[in-house]
């Protein structure tokens, strides 16, 4: 009986062995189950971050964002990496507008954003750090060329058009600022052939004028050794007359004397126009009695044809005239 019974605990302990077996490969295979997943989950991160990068060092900003929002955006190296590019675009935008300004605040955030050790990242924030800082540069040189060509300061204006001419045109703002010193060259170019023009005129009729004065001189201390007996009455009109010719040559040598600078500012004040910032001015003394300015504008529009207003300031009155561009008459 005892013998009978004894098989079949036998069996029990190879049946219990074999459960506990089946278990633990269960887990074993779970256990392996998992890890694929993980793995091919980090994988498709790290193939959108490599194509990501890609299109950062071709400085494709827009494409790099809309690649890395189709990764996981809860991933901390994704997500700064997204934080950086969005600064970077905000600072770029504002520096291909020339919004200086604007661009300052960006620029500033920019540079002071670490959270992302992305290496094509990081390469191309350098770069665009590197551009604002030239665009400035150039704006500055831009800016002081402009101001000194209004007040006919040519020789400084033609260094800082120089300078702005050697900065590398490394980005779209600087080719631009470079194109138009075009104008600037041209009108400093206009004004020395006019002024080469308008000196020989003026010393000839300062010469005629000596000529003329030395003569009346002459003829009146002949006269005056003739009629030294002359009444008293005489001598006080001729008094009144040399304090008449005394006030009005002081009144010529006064008009006569105007800087440019001067012309320029009085100019301006009787013309009752507000003149845009990037106006430039060349100023031509045509006759004694006035001066012809010619205002050149600068627009973007390309529907704008009429680039050059031409006026006609008259210093003893203040007068202010205008030429139409149709008929040509100053009114």
């Amino acid at each position: 009986m005892d013998n009978a019974r004894r098989p079949h605990f036998g069996v029990l302990i190879v049946l219990f062995i074999g459960l506990f077996t089946l278990a633990g490969c269960a887990k074993m295979t779970n256990g392996t189950s998992n890890n694929p997943t993980s793995s091919v989950a980090t994988s498709g991160t790290a193939k959108i971050l490599t194509k990501a990068d890609q299109q950062i060092s071709h400085r494709q900003i827009n494409a790099a964002i809309k690649t890395l929002k189709t990764a996981d955006t809860s991933n901390t190296t994704v997500k700064n990496l997204l934080t950086g590019l969005h600064h970077y675009q905000k600072a770029a935008t504002a520096l291909n507008k020339n919004q200086l300004s604007v661009a300052k605040t960006y620029f500033n955030t920019l540079s002071n954003y670490q959270a992302s050790t992305d290496a094509s990242f990081n390469a191309a924030k350098t770069a665009l750090i590197k551009e604002y800082q030239q665009v400035k540069q150039a704006n500055s040189y831009y800016n002081t060329a402009r101001d000194e060509l209004s007040v006919h300061d040519l020789t400084a204006a033609k260094t800082n058009i120089d300078k702005l001419d050697k900065i590398p045109a490394s980005h779209p703002v600087i080719k631009q600022l470079q194109k138009k010193t075009l104008a600037m060259k041209q009108a400093i170019m206009n004004y020395e052939a006019s002024q080469s023009t308008s000196s020989g005129s003026e010393s000839s009729t300062v010469t005629e004028s000596d000529s003329s004065s030395s003569s009346t001189t002459t003829s009146s201390s002949t006269s005056s050794s003739s009629a030294s007996s002359t009444s008293d009455s005489s001598s006080a009109d001729s008094s009144s007359t040399a304090t008449s010719d005394a006030t009005s040559s002081t009144s010529s040598t006064s008009t006569s004397t105007l800087t440019t600078k001067q012309v320029l500012s009085n100019f301006r004040a009787a013309a009752g126009v507000s003149f845009a910032q990037d106006d430039q001015f060349n100023v031509i003394k045509q006759t004694d009695k006035y001066y012809q300015i010619e205002v050149m504008h600068d627009s973007e529009d390309t529907d704008v044809t009429n680039l050059t207003d031409i006026y006609r300031y008259y210093p003893t009155s203040g007068r202010v005239t205008k030429q139409n561009s149709s008929t040509g008459e100053f009114e």
